[in-house]
């Protein structure tokens, strides 16, 4: 298969389940740790900020979070995933989180957003539900939607590395199925290939003051979260079987192997492994 043979839509390529919405969950929480905070680059210090939108929220996680720590500050998340939403207005409630709100959203169209409503747009790992078309308009309706001094912060993945054979294979099949389904900016279809041109985009859609951090969080058998890295990857690749294989890059049966070898390398002793997460960031002229 090649480039042109795209899928005709851009959604989430994990289909709706309660284990997709447990998963997205544990990984919200698990990707903010990593990352140090919900705004690390400005060590965790929003002042000047009233109003922040975090853009495919999933489990409104990191909305949660700033609204938790942040009381004074007013949030909103956003995704078309309806019944996903109803699970984390509910959290939000238990929670007694007032200043937090929740809007079933479709953010590959124009944004329901007065113009110049918001300090700080905030949106992580929208790659597997986005074409490299789409993104251009995004950042145009989040400039629209920022007001004059305002932050666009945009966190994205690349593929991991490790000494697990079976977990290399896992990624180079990955990678190919962004590639046929149209999601990848790579040329050859071996990467996500996204994390490189965050900065250029930021900076075409007429952003100022761009700014880049990694986070690659060492996730080898030796250290304290291994464990829960190896049980988010095994998850992970579990939910994403029915998008392998409906992309034609492998079967069922060789997918299934893969995840069992994989399962017991990234048990061993000598399992060595990381994971790479990119955040760019830009602000909108005065």
């Amino acid at each position: 298969m090649t480039q042109d043979a795209q899928q005709s839509d851009n959604t989430f390529i994990i289909a709706e389940s309660n284990p997709q919405i447990a998963w997205l969950f544990n990984l919200d929480a698990l990707l903010t740790r990593t990352m140090g905070g919900v705004l690390v680059e400005r060590n965790n210090d929003l002042t000047g900020i009233n109003d922040v939108i975090d853009l495919g929220c999933g489990s409104g996680g990191w909305a949660m979070d700033i609204a938790r720590q942040y009381p004074e500050i007013s949030v909103t998340g956003v995704d078309n995933n309806e019944s996903l939403l109803q699970y984390v207005k509910a959290h939000a409630r238990v929670r007694e989180l007032e200043n937090v709100q929740f809007q079933t959203m479709n953010i590959l169209q124009p944004l329901d957003f007065p113009d110049t409503s918001f300090d700080l747009v905030n949106a992580r790992c929208l790659f597997s539900s986005f074409t490299p078309k789409d993104w251009p308009p995004l950042l145009q309706e989040c400039k629209r939607i920022l007001r004059p001094g305002g932050t666009l912060r945009l966190t994205e993945m690349e593929r991991a590395n490790s000494n697990s054979p079976a977990l290399e294979k896992f990624w180079d099949i990955y990678a190919k199925a962004l590639f046929v389904s149209g999601r990848s900016f790579s040329r050859t279809g071996r990467f996500i290939g996204l994390t490189p041109y965050l900065g250029s985009l930021l900076h075409d859609a007429g952003f100022e003051q761009i700014g880049n951090r990694a986070h690659t969080p060492d996730v080898s058998s030796w250290t304290p979260d291994a464990e829960i890295w190896r049980q988010n990857t095994d998850i992970t690749w579990g939910l994403l079987i029915p998008f392998l294989v409906k992309t034609g890059v492998t079967t069922e049966e060789e997918i299934h192997q893969l995840r069992t070898k994989a399962h017991i390398e990234m048990l061993a002793d000598d399992y060595r492994g990381m994971s790479f997460y990119y955040t760019a960031w830009g602000t909108k002229p005065k």
